[in-house]
């Protein structure tokens, strides 16, 4: 009888633990093709999680992100699931998408085609806010614009209020200026070509308040970035961290760069994987705009090329 009791408790908990193992997210031993024809026939997206055997942070995702039941749930319901090696079955498609960060997911549509990449660590409540961020983009056809794709906001737009903090912790609101507005994006204080265009802008300050005018420089960079901005600019202006993107995108002048852009930056730029608020690796066009006391675009020196700023005296001049 005590056998008996003893082996029914040991079913229970072997039934119990492979049911817990199930709730995390079940990738599928299936290639791409296959998983290209599930996700068609089931309404799906395709999500490849992109690891080698001896990557600690990819372990670490297989064991405390990946079994999360809410990271499970949303991802078996949305998205057929793949666990490839990079060093092995994904050679080939490592190289593709010219991948160099593990972990590295990818997030594709049902035809094959990259809708979001991403890569690092993440808990399990942050990787559930990849994935329904994920979601959102492709429900609202919002899939990541690439350069050739962003045109700007137009003269005569009415820009409604953004707020930022500063490097100090401070609020900027735009609702509570005054003053016109001269908004100048950067991509970080990794860009030779952003630094020395903030320099250039420091003989400005007596001539903008005698126009009523305030110069603020935006920044998708974190205060601790946005310091060495302001150490190797020595600039008086107000920086902002432009947080999740949201004045970038207000202004639609936010972009993805191209995979083989995006694989240089990444290996080449000291802290550009860590210096903003995600790892989506997207930047701002380096844009300038004038907003006037309504905060309404009176002027704009749009140029997808990098190298290529508004001059103080073009600014001076639509004061």
């Amino acid at each position: 009888m005590f056998k008996t009791i003893v082996f029914s408790l040991c079913l229970l908990i072997g039934i119990s633990a492979n049911a817990q193992s199930k709730k995390g997210i079940n990738f599928q031993s299936i290639d791409l093709e296959a998983a290209k024809q599930i996700a068609k026939k089931e309404n799906k997206l395709i999500f490849i999680d992109i690891y080698t055997t001896w990557c600690g942070p990819c372990k670490l995702m297989q064991k405390n992100t990946f079994t999360d039941p809410k990271v499970g749930e949303l991802f078996n319901k949305s998205f057929v699931n793949l666990a490839i090696d990079a060093e092995k079955e994904g050679v080939a498609l490592a190289k593709e998408f010219k991948i160099v960060n593990l972990p590295s997911f990818l997030f594709l549509d049902a035809t094959g085609k990259l809708v979001q990449y991403d890569f690092g660590y993440y808990n399990a409540e942050q990787f559930s806010t990849v994935g329904a961020s994920v979601l959102s983009k492709v429900s609202s056809g919002m899939a990541p614009k690439t350069l050739d794709m962003v045109k700007g906001k137009m003269v005569g737009d009415k820009i409604a209020d953004f707020s930022a903090k500063d490097h100090l912790g401070k609020t900027f609101s735009s609702s509570k200026e005054k003053e016109k507005l001269i908004l100048v994006f950067i991509r970080g204080q990794w860009c030779p070509y952003c630094n020395k265009y903030i320099e250039s802008l420091q003989n400005l300050s007596q001539e903008l308040k005698a126009k009523n005018a305030r110069l603020v420089i935006i920044s998708p960079e974190k205060p601790e970035f946005i310091e060495k901005t302001l150490e190797k600019t020595k600039t008086g202006y107000t920086v902002l961290y432009d947080e999740g993107y949201k004045i970038a995108e207000a202004f639609d002048v936010l972009y993805t760069p191209d995979s083989k852009t995006l694989a240089a930056y990444t290996s080449k730029v000291d802290g550009f994987t860590t210096s903003r608020s995600d790892n989506s690796g997207r930047l701002p066009v380096s844009a300038t705009y004038i907003l006037d006391e309504n905060k309404v675009i009176s002027w704009r020196h749009f140029n997808p090329d990098y190298k290529e700023r508004a001059s103080a005296e073009d600014i001076l001049k639509q004061l």
